[in-house]
């Protein structure tokens, strides 16, 4: 059959956003489509070795982003939504795909519908309203003011309202190009397209194999930036417990100390990610520092992963059979913790910022309870069904996109 085009468009606020649509571009171009990914220049470092054509986008505000997620502003405005909207409508128009697949870049929602191209979105199912999740209060500004109880019970009554005030935007683009309202709830912005691909599996969520609920489960979309070893990684004692630490690219730094020293209380070494942040001044011979590390080599080889609570990270331990303690800030990250709490997968602890005690008790549970482990293992297992590119292929024959995989008899 014919190569398909294939536009992805990662917003790449953080590396999850690249990494998802990075992983699924390798396995469209396995099996003969044309692939383009774009993405910011803050990415080009990643991409350098990209066997596609590679897009270069306009800067997406990553700082902006951040401070507006923290506040509990809306994370995008109109003027911005819509000059996105307009690079969209550019570059779809220059590369006339047969498909585009966004990661956050919900502007695709209006722009590809107005150039008629299927559009299919990377997203976590529990941002689809299929789903009733616990919706956690985040780190917003009220919570060391009020504390947790008073700002949960404030956050459950002014919630609906909240997403509403945070879909505004989205609705305000929308009507400025002739498309109807998504409604209030910010999860269809985040959500709405021809296909929703979820980066989970369904068994997190109590559902049996192969369910699709607002959409299709391709797995966890696994991604490790493609970096060498550090040079102390052969200085690792594989008798001694292992903790690997990262935050994130959207991880907040000044979490990191009493993190480490909270950490430093277990009789355990450390492996230290900062996500492109300064290296800490380390006096402890048990810590590893790296600015960026392959983050499935070094989930494989501990025995906790610690990290912001975000999807990605969890799941890469998970893959491993690594327990998991969140340190979540914004509501994206509570929710995935949400899920991994109840299926005794790891533990939350609040990030306002907690203390070393705080980290040490709660660290020790998810290192030394046997529960925690046996979940994670049991969890490996499933993981391992789900076959990232596979499922996508068979999504996007039922999506009418293609009719069977490139190679085989037929036409396209």
């Amino acid at each position: 059959m014919t190569p398909k085009k294939i536009l992805l468009m990662a917003h790449d606020v953080t590396l999850a956003h690249l990494g998802r649509p990075l992983r699924l571009a390798e396995g469209l171009i396995a099996d003969g489509h044309a692939v383009t990914l774009a993405a910011s220049a803050e990415s080009a470092r990643f991409l350098k070795d990209f066997p596609g054509e590679v897009r270069t986008l306009a800067p997406t505000g990553k700082a902006r982003f951040i401070d507006n997620l923290a506040k509990g502003r809306p994370v995008f405005d109109f003027e911005t939504l819509r000059r996105f909207c307009e690079e969209d409508e550019a570059l779809l128009a220059t590369l006339r795909p047969d498909l585009v697949i966004g990661d956050f870049r919900i502007t695709l929602s209006v722009s590809a519908r107005r150039a008629g191209v299927p559009y299919a979105t990377i997203t976590n199912a529990y941002w689809s309203p299929a789903f009733t999740p616990r919706f956690v209060v985040p780190n917003l500004p009220m919570v060391p003011i009020l504390g947790v109880g008073v700002s949960q019970a404030i956050f459950d009554l002014v919630r609906p309202l909240a997403f509403a005030v945070h879909a505004r935007p989205m609705n305000r683009l929308r009507r400025h190009y002739g498309l109807p309202s998504l409604g209030s709830d910010l999860r269809r912005i985040y959500t709405d397209a021809d296909l929703a691909l979820f980066s989970d599996i369904p068994e997190i969520y109590g559902l049996p194999p192969d369910s699709e609920q607002g959409g299709v489960f391709l797995g966890p979309i696994d991604w490790s930036p493609d970096i060498p070893l550090p040079g102390w990684w052969s200085e690792l004692d594989a008798q001694r417990p292992t903790i690997y630490v990262t935050l994130g690219s959207s991880g907040a730094s000044e979490l990191l100390p009493p993190l480490l020293e909270g950490l430093g209380r277990l009789d355990a070494q450390l492996i230290v990610s900062t996500a492109g942040a300064p290296l800490p001044a380390l006096s402890d011979s048990r810590v590893f520092c790296a600015e960026y590390l392959p983050g499935a080599a070094a989930a494989a080889i501990t025995d906790m992963v610690v990290c912001n609570g975000g999807s990605p990270t969890s799941y890469q331990a998970l893959a491993k059979g690594v327990p998991v303690l969140g340190l979540p800030g914004n509501l994206d990250q509570f929710l995935n913790m949400y899920y991994l709490e109840k299926n005794r997968l790891g533990l939350s602890l609040r990030g306002t910022p907690p203390t070393a005690k705080q980290v040490a008790a709660k660290a020790a549970r998810v290192l030394h309870e046997t529960a925690f482990r046996q979940s994670a293992l049991g969890f490996a297992k499933v993981i391992e069904g789900y076959d990232n590119a596979s499922r996508l292929r068979d999504a996007l024959r039922r999506f009418g996109i293609i009719s069977h995989a490139p190679g085989t008899a037929g036409t396209g």
